[in-house]
């Protein structure tokens, strides 16, 4: 039963980690996928919710101011969904990394999604990154083990969806998916027309 006596299940936050903050589109793709979390029973911040005051501060002071912002946002969130897609190299946004394992460290489910399909192994290889002489992971995984591992010890599965080329950083479907298997991991047997509500809230865990 909950503290509230209705036994009603406290609306939880989603940090929507990614490297949609550099697109250009940025704000609108971070409204868009707030939106997509209300509709299925979850608030939701994006890192470029809040910004700095930078007038007078020199570019490293503006870094840390929002590298504070972002770490004091993800201290006010339950769990992360985080965009995996490749960015820049082979691999996921180094930052999204690190927001990754800081919630994981936390205590907080960490969910993913990719809007490309192949296998980390599979793209090192195909850019010509492996010459034999290093080891690369070929797990099966989207990406480094240390992400996606933090994906499946929260009882996720990395939702990879392939997309147009155009479309890589803005194609939200596989998002979507991403948030349906949240909820169905954080509210396991709530029916999909039901929602927990804000400001109701839920006895701890044993």
């Amino acid at each position: 039963m909950s503290e509230s006596g209705q036994g009603a299940t406290k609306l939880k936050t989603i940090y929507l980690a990614g490297p949609e903050v550099f697109l250009p589109q940025a704000v609108e793709l971070g409204r868009r996928k707030k939106q997509i979390c209300r509709e299925h029973g979850f608030d939701a911040r994006f890192p470029l919710d809040v910004l700095p005051h930078t007038a007078g501060l020199d570019p490293s002071e503006i870094a840390l101011r929002i590298f504070d912002i972002c770490v004091e946002m993800m201290e006010g969130c339950d769990l992360v969904i985080a965009n995996l897609t490749p960015f820049r190299s082979v691999s996921l946004d180094v930052g999204t990394a690190v927001e990754i394992g800081y919630l994981y460290a936390g205590g907080k489910p960490v969910f993913g999604y990719t809007n490309v399909v192949e296998d980390y192994a599979d793209r090192v290889r195909a850019a010509g990154l492996s010459d034999g002489t290093l080891v690369v992971e070929d797990y099966g995984f989207c990406d480094n083990l240390m992400t996606e591992g933090a994906v499946r010890r929260s009882r996720g599965e990395v939702v990879r969806t392939r997309v147009s080329s155009d479309e890589l950083f803005t194609a939200l479907g596989g998002f979507e998916t991403c948030v349906k298997q949240a909820r169905q991991i954080v509210f396991p047997g709530m029916p999909e027309h039901e929602g927990p509500t804000a400001g109701s809230v839920v006895s701890p865990m044993g």
